[in-house]
């Protein structure tokens, strides 16, 4: 399954060549996936150069289910929801609210009126992933600290939200869920070594919390993994220009950060300052591309011009830095479609889908992991059941997640 999903499109000829499986297993596994409805053949392909036999491509059933991401913001959220390839189904924005003693009650009504909208695709869905803004421990299911939420002590989102739903459901850092994103949806460019920068202006009305404004945070992938760090806040992110007097992640007075959108001077300090930090980032650890998603995008052209300009200028050596800059062009539904990204790794990372897959997918994950030129696991695609993951969430929600994929098969349930 994971092999189809990172190629989109592969024969079982291929299939047998990546994995270093016998032809005859690759077919037996097939034929299993075929009969539940997970993958579809598609018209042969050609024939090799001795004839023979065109092999027949394999795809995922688009239809078998989808996924939905959530970013939930203290004044909105976004939803999107995705089918097994990555393409949009349906999407939402609207104003609501989400902070502090209403967080739980808020997010409850939020899921439900979407889940509600869901049904109408006729696609049964599969988990949802929730992106917020703060320090977030993914394994433990908790929000640490979260200063837009408003949320000065920890939130335990698994014991007071998870664990009570009847679909699984998996909690990111907002800037981790974008770099997941790119992860699942640029899956055949075996990205490896890159940084996402989220950067939103929020709707900030208090005077006193005019510094919130601004709002940034990084994603961080160093070999085709996301980044945590040992307490879990790798990414959380203030300027090196900042002083003690500074309230908010940049040097900006409370007033300049308020009208960063309406002033193009105080805009153009912005992304000079922001460019400046990313590019010290991006050369220290050598980073192969610097994405860029969130408000941010709407002023990509002074953004590209200003970060190239000041990679290079930071790059100590004669020759030009290779640090490619790409935007995510999703706007407001970077975090969201980045949530539901996750769930896609989470599906195709040695999850059962079917009962009688238990047995087969037992008995590869016992062989030997193919590997790319550059050493590591086939696609980059992190192996997010291995030991030191922090996606390990324990039997209970493994067998939350089989049971819902399960329970999609369209002969049977529904959201």
């Amino acid at each position: 399954m994971r092999e189809i999903w990172i190629h989109r499109e592969i024969s079982r000829i291929q299939i047998a060549k990546n994995l270093g499986l016998d032809k005859s297993t690759v077919t037996s596994i097939t034929a299993e996936l075929l009969s539940a409805g997970l993958v579809h053949e598609t018209a042969e392909g050609a024939a090799g150069p001795l004839g023979g036999r065109r092999p027949v491509p394999l795809t995922l059933n688009r239809r078998y289910g989808c996924v939905l991401g959530l970013e939930l913001r203290p004044e909105s959220y976004t939803a999107v929801a995705t089918d097994l390839e990555g393409s949009i189904l349906y999407s939402k924005f609207e104003r609501a609210q989400l902070t502090g003693a209403g967080f739980r009650d808020g997010f409850f009504d939020i899921a439900g009126r979407v889940r509600e909208e869901l049904r109408r695709s006729e696609v049964p869905l599969l988990g949802i992933g929730v992106g917020v803004s703060g320090v977030v421990h993914p394994e433990k299911g908790l929000i640490r600290y979260s200063i837009p939420l408003q949320l000065e002590d920890p939130f335990d989102f698994r014991g007071q939200i998870a664990q009570g739903y009847d679909l699984p459901l998996f909690l990111e850092n907002d800037a981790n869920a974008c770099a997941w994103g790119e992860l699942a949806f640029h899956r055949s460019k075996r990205l490896r070594d890159f940084l996402f920068v989220l950067a939103e202006f929020r709707d900030v009305r208090d005077r006193s919390r005019y510094h919130e404004k601004t709002a940034v945070g990084l994603g961080i992938v160093i070999g085709g993994r996301v980044h945590y760090g040992h307490s879990f806040s790798a990414g959380e992110f203030r300027s090196v220009f900042c002083t003690p007097e500074c309230r908010g992640q940049f040097s900006l007075t409370e007033e300049e950060a308020y009208r960063i959108e309406e002033d193009p001077a105080v805009l153009s300090r912005f992304i000079r300052e922001l460019s400046r930090n990313i590019s010290m980032i991006a050369n220290t650890f050598n980073l192969g591309r610097v994405f860029l998603g969130g408000h941010i995008e709407r002023y990509r052209k002074e953004v590209q011009a200003v970060l190239a300009e000041e990679i290079q200028r930071n790059w100590p050596y004669p020759d030009e830095a290779h640090c490619r800059i790409h935007f995510s062009s999703l706007g407001e539904k970077a975090v969201a479609y980045g949530a539901a990204g996750m769930v896609l790794h989470r599906l195709f990372a040695g999850t059962y889908l079917t009962a009688s897959f238990e047995r087969v997918l037992t008995d590869l994950s016992a062989l030997p992991s193919a590997e790319t030129e550059g050493g590591g696991p086939i696609g980059a695609i992190p192996d997010l059941m291995s030991v030191d993951s922090p996606f390990v969430e324990g039997e209970k929600n493994e067998t939350a997640l089989s049971a819902a994929v399960k329970g999609s098969s369209p002969r049977r349930g529904g959201n």
